[in-house]
């Protein structure tokens, strides 16, 4: 439809856009994210980042079985980050962009939007969805190289010296 060739009042525009999030419910969602957010940076600002630098420093010392901590850091690192990201993409927006895909319409009949959005149908609509399954595809990506580069990164993991041991045992717990 070409909103220029037709002549249109304002109730046909009004239905051509997205229902939007009232302020009240903006307060909300904003008030949602901080409550979860600010706990989750306080946290890793001041317990994991210290914890896992630390920890980097003598990982070499660890040991799990056959597994050292240098393996743990970069497996972390290399594999677990992007996979665990590309799993939050998909648990926040997967089965969005699937409904997206199957009706054909974005943003979804109902689904209240942050500003003036106007609804897409077609192609126009399955953009945002295949933009997020690519960057999925990625993340994932990322993840299998990662493997790699972890694996050849712990080939050959010095052990743990002396020195090291003592500092560990002179750490308070």
């Amino acid at each position: 439809m070409r909103y220029a060739a037709q002549p249109c009042n304002s109730l046909q525009v009004m239905n051509d856009l997205a229902p939007i999030v009232s302020t009240r419910e903006r307060v909300k969602l904003v008030l949602k994210i901080l409550a979860v957010a600010a706990p989750v940076y306080l946290l890793a600002q001041f317990w994991l980042f210290p914890w896992l630098q630390n920890y980097a420093s003598f990982a070499n010392c660890y040991f799990y079985g056959d597994i050292n901590g240098v393996h743990l850091l970069m497996y972390g690192v290399f594999v677990f980050i992007p996979l665990s990201l590309a799993l939050l993409i998909w648990l926040f927006e997967g089965k969005r962009c699937l409904r997206i895909f199957r009706i054909g319409q974005n943003p979804l009949p109902g689904e209240k939007v942050l500003r003036k959005t106007r609804y897409r149908y077609g192609r126009a609509a399955m953009i945002q969805p295949f933009v997020i399954l690519l960057a999925l595809a990625v993340l994932i990506g990322a993840s299998v190289w990662g493997g790699f580069q972890a694996e050849k990164i712990t080939r050959t993991i010095k052990p743990c010296s002396d020195q090291q041991l003592q500092q560990i045992e002179q750490q308070p717990d």
